[in-house]
């Protein structure tokens, strides 16, 4: 309802919002307005038109055919149109035909759909809301969401929706803490005022909850004033506010086809939703640090759950490489603090924690276990256990998992072999590992979860080959092999696998008996266990969330909930199945739900009123709704069908079309075959392939494989099919099954109970709609795929909210206040007479005058801008704003005769005011020019003595420059003499110290020379006595024996000798160094005492030059003062010659200065004189302004006289 769209023509518009210049020129130009409306297919209209391959595309008019039916337009391409247009194949830019002729018959009211305009001319684009389209049509909302697109601007609104297009990357800043907080502040926390405040409806009344324009009218807040851009953060922040301050619980529904973006969506929200508490501003430290620590836990196990569900239940499709093939219900279960508490302390809005959540699922697309279409993959959870580490596979399934890949799997090895980074690989285990632990499956659990998996990996294993018996087909297994593995892993034996998978066991009237069953049956009773297995595991995962996220208070405890629901969007493929057929149902009642909390009480309310109702059929999805689950609709038909022994999906399609035949909605096609029909969903018209309805519906595990998986040493399979199994005996306790009975086990009855379910909980809550968009197919960042776009919004119901947005009223007064608003306006008219009794009479009279000549657009044409009720009248988009603007620009005009009067009046004053200042200023200028001219003459002299002052003191500078200058050359010539003198002294001591060093030297040496000889010396002498020795000994044994001890104690003295001589020629050499170092000391005492001796010397030397340049100085500072004393005398001179001339000077001024009075004397004398004429002249001009005025008070009264004449006449 507050999609609006423009309807009037430019012409129109330019007419309302230009003001007349008279109120006579205004009446002329009523009666010269003609009735009939303008055609607005004029040459040079910007327009769009329909293209086969780009749905829509901007042309111009060129010109009309003579018959006015078809006009001739010319395409005009923006320059970026290649850089964000995905092209249709062999029709680019350049290949496209430029000049069309187009029939208007084939758009609606016979005109081409006009594009918006700036006042510039530019066209239109990129807007943040819909309504702010002057021309609103499907062409501009695709060319308004195309700009925003290329803009890298996601999000726009289109009235209480929000439009979602997938940018297909990541942009930086748009999910920042900074945004969230920025949305958080204004649409949250600035709230102020009372209202806020108000008790809390309870949500068990039957009161209906408030809606988005009362939402913004009590909360203040207007988006184009806060500058606040289309955000995913708006609607969870409105969500947030409407359950703290209302307390009404929110549903926000998120659709969309898959890659749209819903998954991330629904994730953003969520974590913007979990995190909102601590974003509140101005709170005490401790209440930040509470709202920041209460509930993390929790909000972190809410959050971990997004990851668990990605991994088991999205994978790649053709579409997306992250889509969910699941519908997900969450509820977030926020504790909401109460009014009394918040007001308390000081919170305008009372805080809400997140608790904890709740999650149900629907549609588990669990037949891509074992079958995917090309190009797509199963789940990721496989892959990521493929990609896992040895040691955890280890602990899994040793023998299967380690060195194993894709190939070899069979349910896998058809998949696509493309990476999914970031989703399906070996990085994303430990995620999910931890995701896991979070909620308690860990362990024993875990593995068990695990080798779940691996059973269904091996079960698309098993092959299964033909044995013909008896000229029967039986199968038999073919992997004889894989079924072992098989049979270790589930821990059931071969045998009794190979049973249930071959044979088939019935029992009729108390006796079993056994069928064999077809390779291809096997096949599909393998899967089946296989998908149920998986289901099962599913469904165990949901569990283990839900109590782990269970809030942690008492069970009586009521929490507020904001509702998430992600489901698939509208699907329709070349072969739709019992999947798209549940998927279609499924929005065919959300669709419901979006008419009734939008059309529904409108449409009411105009029935009530006695006004024209616009057609329903557009938006009412009541005939597909009955068709659909109806006493005779499809779902019965189908369940009927599923009891039956051996019903066919053509046997069901026949009666369905039979019994319905008679429903606008049926699709009647010859051409279909039997096991096809058609239905018209509120989307478009889809044609389903009915060939495996029975079995989809049925979904039934065989008796033979239910026992079996109830064998199995795995508990989690053990247990869960346990628990089926008691579920389907059941029913047999009592008896022979009804089929009512039979029927509540069936997958579309428990699909459309869940649906009542979800609907009942909706419906209790506050709705809020996010569509979803995929701009291409793709996935290319800043391209848009017209027909696409253009599919998905009319899937979205978009396009038919704006065509009843065309048909509706938005605005309504009553009878009495249109006449007490703008019943003064009827003067404008001359056939306008209000004199009836009857009020309704009048106000459509008063109506029809103010707004001939307007139409509105209508599917049955161009209609009047207004309908007359009951009890009110009401408007469509932009009547009444076009009346008020009348009612506006009559106020004007009269307001500014006044402030033209009032103004006068100011400028008059203002002007005296002006001219006595300026009188005053002129005299204080006359002094001030005295003033500087007497200032500039001492000035002048100041400046002589200056100057004066100036060559003294530069004579004085060039005087001593010159003496400063012999000075210095007498200083340098002083000390030249002694540094020459120092120089020969220094050298003569340099060469004295060498020489004396050298006679060192050679002492020295001597001394080596000496020892050295004596030790050559004494080594002869040794030598000789140990040759005699050696000789005597010899001559001795010849002789006689030789004592042998004293030969002995002669070596031993000897080399004792020797030993002595080594030790006292060391300690020799210590003290001829020690003695060195001694004469090193002596002659460094020396030559310091010789040092200060030189210095002694210097420093006399340097007093006596001191005291002859003292003597030097005081001579010269003598002359100096005598030159002082000549500069003194000569000063005194100059100093009377000076004050001669002053005071020549004082007397030249004062004789200036007395003529100056005289002259101002005169001018005084003429003052006065002109003063006396200025008196009269002001005298005439208020004569003159208090007539003036006494005539406009007399025309002002005549004016009032003249108005309630004329309210007194229609009165």
């Amino acid at each position: 309802n507050n999609v609006h769209n423009n309807m009037y023509s430019a012409s129109h518009q330019q007419h309302a919002r230009r003001k007349p210049q008279s109120i006579e020129e205004e009446n002329d130009e009523e009666e010269e307005e003609e009735f009939e409306p303008k055609s607005r297919m004029v040459e040079g209209a910007p327009v769009y038109i329909r293209d086969p391959h780009y749905s829509w595309i901007p042309a111009t008019i060129e010109s009309a055919e003579d018959d006015k039916k078809r006009v001739k337009v010319k395409v005009r391409l923006p320059g970026d149109w290649e850089e964000q247009t995905v092209a249709s194949v062999g029709r680019g830019a350049k290949n496209m035909k430029l000049e069309r002729l187009v029939k208007l018959s084939d758009y609606g009211n016979d005109e081409l759909p006009l594009q918006n305009l700036e006042k510039d001319g530019v066209t239109a684009m990129g807007k943040n809301d819909m309504a702010d389209l002057e021309n609103l049509h499907e062409a501009a909302i695709l060319y308004n969401l195309k700009a925003r697109h290329a803009d890298s601007l996601p999000y726009t609104r289109v009235g209480d929706i929000l439009v979602a297009v997938n940018p297909f990357r990541w942009i930086n800043g748009l999910y920042s803490e900074e945004k969230q907080e920025f949305y958080a502040k204004n649409l949250i926390w600035l709230t102020q005022g009372s209202d806020l405040m108000a008790p809390r409806s309870s949500m068990k009344t039957n009161q209906p909850l408030a809606t988005a324009a009362s939402e913004k009218k009590a909360l203040g807040y207007e988006y184009e004033k806060l500058g606040i851009n289309p955000h995913v953060y708006e609607t969870s922040s409105l969500a947030y506010l409407g359950l703290a301050v209302e307390g009404n619980d929110q549903t926000i529904l998120v659709t969309g086809e898959s890659g749209a973006g819903k998954t991330e969506t629904i994730k953003i929200v969520m974590n913007h939703l979990a995190t909102l508490e601590k974003t509140r501003p101005s709170w005490p430290e401790s209440d930040r640090e509470m709202a920041s620590g209460h509930g993390s836990d929790t909000v972190n196990i809410v959050l971990q759950a997004n990851p668990l569900f990605e991994a088991f239940g999205n994978a790649k499709t053709l579409r997306n490489d992250n889509s969910s093939r699941f519908g997900k219900f969450t509820q977030l279960q926020f504790d909401i603090e109460s009014v009394a508490e918040a007001k308390k302390g000081g919170r305008t809005v009372p805080s809400s924690h997140l608790a904890g959540s709740k999650c149900i699922t629907y549609l588990l697309e669990k037949s891509r276990v074992v079958s995917v279409s090309e190009g797509e993959r199963t789940f990721h959870i496989f892959y990521q256990l493929l990609g896992a580490p040895d040691d955890d596979k280890r602990k899994i399934w040793e023998e299967g998992l380690i060195g194993a890949s894709t190939s070899d799997f069979s349910y896998l090895s058809k998949t696509s072999p493309d990476c999914i980074d970031g989703l399906a690989s070996a990085e994303n285990w430990p995620d999910t590992v931890a995701a896991l632990a979070v909620f308690g499956i860990h362990g024993d659990i875990f593995v068990n979860v695990m080798r779940s998996l691996c059973v269904i990996l091996q079960l698309g294993n098993i092959t299964f080959d033909v044995e013909m018996h008896d000229g029967e087909e039986r199968a038999i297994i073919a992997s004889h092999e894989e079924l072992e593995t098989l049979s270790s892993l589930m821990g059931v034996s071969t045998a009794d696998i190979e049973t249930a998978l071959t044979k088939k066991f019935m029992t009729t009237r108390g006796e079993e008996f056994t069928l064999f069953l077809k390779d291809n049956e096997a096949k599909d009773g393998c899967d089946a266990l296989a998908k149920e297995i998986y289901s099962r595991v599913f469904d165990l995962l949901v569990t283990k969330c839900n109590e782990s996220t269970e809030p942690k208070g008492s069970p009586t405890t009521e929490y507020g909930t904001i509702s998430l629901l992600d489901i698939f969007g509208f699907e329709s493929f070349k072969v739709n199945k019992f999947e798209q057929l549940c998927i279609n149902y499924a929005n065919e009642r959300l669709q419901q739900k979006y008419v009734v909390d939008n059309f529904q009480a409108i449409k009411l309310e105009y029935e009530e009123e006695g006004v024209n109702v616009f057609d329903f059929s557009l938006v009412d999805n009541t005939e597909v709704m009955q068709l659909l689950e109806g006493k005779l609709g499809l779902i019965t038909q189908l369940n009927e069908e599923c009891v039956r022994k051996n019903g066919k999906g053509e046997d069901f399609v026949y009666k369905f079309k039979v019994v319905n035949s008679d429903s606008n909605r049926m699709i009647q096609d010859h051409l279909h075959r039997p096991y096809e029909f058609g239905i018209r969903h509120y989307a478009a018209p889809i044609k389903y392939d009915a060939r495996m309805f029975i079995e989809s519906n049925l979904d039934k595990i065989p008796t033979g494989l239910l026992k079996c998986a109830c064998q199995s040493t795995n508990p989690l399979i053990r247990e869960e099919f346990q628990q089926l199994s008691n579920k389907l005996e059941a029913p047999r306790s009592g008896g022979l099954k009804k089929r009512s009975e039979a029927s509540k086990h069936l997958v579309v009855t428990k699909f459309k109970h869940q649906l009542t379910s979800l609907m009942s909980l909706i419906e209790k809550s506050r709705t809020r709609y996010i569509r979803c968009v995929k701009p291409n197919k793709g996935m290319t960042p800043r391209m848009m795929d017209h027909p696409h776009t253009v599919s998905q919004l009319e899937s979205a119901g978009l396009v038919t909210a704006i065509v009843i947005s065309r048909e509706s009223f938005p605005n309504r007064l009553s009878y009495e206040l249109i006449m007490e608003r703008f019943k003064f306006l009827a003067y404008k008219f001359h056939d306008c007479h209000l004199n009836s009794c009857d009020i309704k009479v009048d106000s459509k009279t008063l109506l029809s005058h103010l707004l001939a000549g307007i139409t509105a657009d209508s599917h049955l044409g161009r209609v009047d801008p207004f309908s007359c009720g009951k009890t009110s009248v009401y408007f469509r988009t932009g009547a009444l704003e076009l009346i008020e603007t009348t009612r506006q620009d009559y106020y004007a005009e009269r307001a500014i005769q006044l402030q033209a009067w009032t103004r006068s009046l100011f400028t008059r004053k203002h002007f005296l005011t002006l001219k006595q200042g300026m009188i005053l200023f002129q005299c204080e200028v006359r002094c001030w020019l005295a003033r500087m001219a007497f200032t500039r003459k001492v000035r002048s002299a100041v400046t002589m003595q200056c100057f004066i002052r100036k060559c003294l003191a530069a004579k004085e500078l060039v005087h001593r420059r010159n003496n400063h200058a012999s000075t210095v050359i007498q200083t340098r010539w002083r000390g030249m003499k002694p540094r020459r003198e120092f120089k020969t002294v220094c050298k003569a001591a340099i060469r004295i110290q060498c020489f004396h060093r050298m006679i060192l030297c050679k002492k020295v040496l001597a001394l080596k020379k000496e020892e050295r000889d004596e030790h050559h010396v004494m080594e002869h002498r040794m030598s000789v006595i140990q040759q005699n020795f050696d000789d005597a000994t010899t001559l001795q044994g010849t002789v006689f024996s030789v004592d042998e001890g004293l030969l002995d104690e002669v070596e031993t003295m000897f080399e004792f000798l020797r030993k002595e001589i080594v030790v006292l020629r060391k300690k020799g050499t210590k003290l001829k160094k020690e003695l060195a170092e001694a004469e090193s000391d002596k002659r460094e005492i020396f030559n310091h005492a010789s040092g200060v001796d030189h210095a002694f010397s210097l420093s006399k030397i340097r007093n006596e030059q001191m005291s002859k340049t003292n003597m030097a100085l005081l001579d010269d500072n003598n002359r100096r003062r005598k030159e002082v004393g000549l500069l003194k005398n000569e000063l005194k001179t100059q100093q009377q010659s000076h004050e001669s001339q002053l005071q020549e000077m004082r007397a030249e001024f004062e004789m200036a200065l007395q003529h100056r009075e005289m002259e101002l004397n005169t001018m005084q004398q003429n003052l006065h004189s002109s003063a006396g004429l200025h008196k009269r002249e002001v005298q005439t001009v208020r004569d003159e302004a208090e007539r003036k005025q006494e005539e406009q008070y007399s025309q002002i009264s005549r004016l009032r006289e003249e108005i309630q004449n004329t309210q007194d006449s229609h009165q």
